[in-house]
């Protein structure tokens, strides 16, 4: 289920179809009517038809439209102005609310996308491999150093591609078995996919996005889903909450790579924190 229930149908409304999306914003204007309406009066006031209804709060996530109200009821009180775009003159308790909530609403529809047989092959992949590469752009590359940052302190050394020549001329001569993590929220990138379309044989590409039908999802062995929230209007927040998700997904891979030689793991982690203590001047 999500977070909260009114920001994702928001959120949601440009996938459904034409008369879940009829569903979708009747439920957003009138949500404590809806409490008070079975399947056939929401859908005579939304012009849709009863299995349109059940079939909308299913993809909201609930078991049906008995326990999507239940979600629903927990939200009647929500401030409508939690669900708009920032504005020039409101306070900042009322920025601080709208992005928190965002926030929490990013990580509990990604901790849902993230399948766990593909966080696990992804992990399988990295374990198994001689070779790391990955590569992000714009806030991506935020992502794609935080991986090369976490795993470096394991011992390993993942390459950390900052130009599309550069990439490519690394991937011709990396070492196999090795893995390609890409990273990409749309998974639309052109060069993102120039990339992908570059990987040679021998080489795992794992893409990490929010795109699970894009172009670079298609082209990947594993896909790692995010679950962005932004605001909607002319001025989108993604770039904030879709590094938030990636930033989590890798955090859940890097821990579960973790577990598999924990105890190895746990003193190169602390072999790495002494030895910087012991270099690093001494702080006054």
């Amino acid at each position: 289920m999500a977070a909260n229930m009114l920001l994702a149908i928001q959120e949601r409304l440009p996938d459904f179809s034409g008369v879940e999306r009829a569903v979708g914003k009747y439920v957003l204007a009138h949500p404590e009517k809806v409490l008070q309406m079975n399947t056939k009066a929401l859908a005579q006031a939304a012009g849709a038809s009863p299995a349109t209804v059940v079939r909308f709060a299913r993809r909201m996530g609930t078991a049906g439209y008995a326990d999507f109200k239940i979600q629903l009821s927990a939200e009647q009180h929500t401030d409508p102005l939690l669900l708009q775009e920032i504005t020039p003159h409101e306070d900042l308790a009322m920025m601080k609310d709208k992005l928190s909530l965002r926030i929490r609403q990013t990580l509990t529809d990604t901790n849902q996308s993230l399948a766990n047989d593909q966080v696990d092959a992804a992990v399988a992949q990295l374990a198994a491999s001689q070779s790391m590469s990955v590569y992000g752009i714009g806030a991506s590359l935020l992502a794609a150093t935080d991986f090369v940052q976490k795993f470096s302190r394991l011992g390993l050394a993942p390459f950390l591609g900052r130009d599309i020549d550069e990439v490519i001329a690394h991937l011709v001569n990396q070492p196999a078995p090795g893995v390609v993590v890409l990273i990409s929220n749309s998974g639309e990138n052109p060069n993102v996919v120039t990339i992908a379309k570059s990987v040679p044989a021998g080489l795992t590409t794992i893409v990490l996005t929010k795109a699970p039908k894009s172009t670079l999802a298609k082209m990947a062995d594993i896909v790692l889903v995010t679950q962005p929230t932004s605001i909607t209007g002319q001025m989108r927040t993604a770039a904030t909450t879709s590094l938030m998700a990636q930033l989590y997904a890798i955090d859940l891979v890097y821990y579960r790579y973790f577990q598999r030689r924990y105890k190895d793991h746990v003193q190169r982690i602390q072999t790495s924190f002494e030895t910087l203590h012991r270099v690093q001047p001494r702080r006054h």
